[in-house]
């Protein structure tokens, strides 16, 4: 059966088809390119959205109908996932079917880290217990926060990004490479209490940051998740 997954983030909406066995189409565009894009006929449509998205939502419905499935929150039904939240629907959607991607990889305990518009750091046993997590800013939102609330810490024109995370020699480079070592030290010092968690980083921001702590990239684990899902959820 043919599925669409569509992962609707706070900046990007990105999605993963399946025509054929072993074969996937895959595509990213910003919010406000929704409307002029032409989706596959498919069998279901399996939609991971962070927030409302009612013109993607409008779009689909009209297109799909009833093979809709919208996902905003976690599945409180779903078997192997137990929640550390007392309210499990106020976990964000793209934080649980991260870990849920991650679980198809490994049977261990896992640190999942999926670096975004925010920066989070999921805890799962191997037993499926989530035992917790953080949130922080991401790379942009920590960058914007300083531009936009200091006084003296300006994004001077001349000055450009050098990538780097040694000290920075003008108030871009600085700013840039503090947050990324905000980011790292997070990193690693989550991975120093826990030596025992295999680590998987995701997220639009996490090739760097995985490259940085020394971890394998997975750029899919929300659509693994999706994937997941549709295997022993929503599909027969």
């Amino acid at each position: 059966m043919s599925v669409l997954l569509i992962d609707a983030g706070n900046t990007r909406i990105k999605w993963r088809y399946q025509p054929d066995k072993g074969v996937y189409l895959r595509g990213d565009c910003a919010h406000s390119e929704v409307s002029r894009l032409e989706w596959p006929e498919v069998a279901q449509v399996l939609v991971s959205s962070v927030s409302d998205n009612p013109g993607l939502k409008s779009q689909l419905f009209d297109q799909f109908g009833s093979r809709l499935i919208w996902l905003s929150e976690p599945r409180p039904d779903f078997q192997g996932f137990v929640h550390c939240y007392s309210k499990p629907e106020r976990l964000g959607i793209d934080r649980w079917l991260a870990m849920i991607g991650a679980r198809s990889h490994s049977t261990g305990n896992l640190v999942v880290v999926d670096s975004g518009t925010a920066l989070t750091v999921d805890l799962l046993s191997l037993k499926n217990h989530h035992q917790g997590g953080f949130i922080v800013p991401g790379l942009t939102l920590a960058q914007q926060s300083l531009w936009q609330n200091t006084e003296r810490v300006i994004p001077y024109p001349d000055e450009a990004d050098s990538g780097q995370l040694e000290p920075g020699t003008d108030t871009v480079q600085c700013v840039l490479a503090g947050v990324r070592r905000q980011q790292v030290s997070l990193i690693q010092n989550i991975l120093n209490e826990h030596p025992d968690y295999e680590v998987f980083v995701t997220g639009g921001d996490g090739r760097w940051l995985a490259q940085a702590v020394g971890e394998e990239y997975w750029p899919e684990l929300i659509f693994d998740g999706l994937d997941t899902l549709c295997a022993g959820y929503f599909l027969p």
